[in-house]
């Protein structure tokens, strides 16, 4: 129950953070920066957890890692797992994971506007 709160008011914190940061550059540049500083962030707080597994509450780090930084960004999660992909010398699953990713994410996307634009 605590892990699910932490996700529900991480998550809450970090969409707030991330809508600051992207009003206040108004263009793609600020999704931008919001991906790269997520992908910084959740790279610290991987290694922060790891190394300090025992001594923090697992509630934190979910907190922390899903809810704050799902909230702000899923690019950065989405980067931690192909990190962790290529760590463990899955090559060619990290490739068709980044890939596959990348184009099936865009066709979905032009995809939805296109339904949207055939609905309206």
């Amino acid at each position: 129950m605590f892990a699910a709160l932490g996700v529900f008011i991480g998550g809450g914190t970090g969409s707030v953070l991330r809508w600051l940061v992207c009003n206040r550059i108004s263009t793609h540049w600020g999704t931008m920066t919001v991906n790269i500083l997520g992908a910084f962030f959740i790279g610290c707080a991987y290694a922060y957890f790891q190394k300090n597994l025992e001594t923090l509450p697992p509630e934190l780090k979910t907190f922390i890692m899903t809810g704050l930084l799902g909230g702000f960004t899923t690019f950065s999660t989405y980067l931690l797992n192909f990190s962790n992909l290529l760590e463990k010398n899955n090559y060619l699953e990290a490739g068709i994971y980044l890939s596959l990713s990348i184009i099936i994410g865009l066709i979905f996307l032009l995809g939805g506007i296109k339904c949207a634009e055939l609905i309206s």
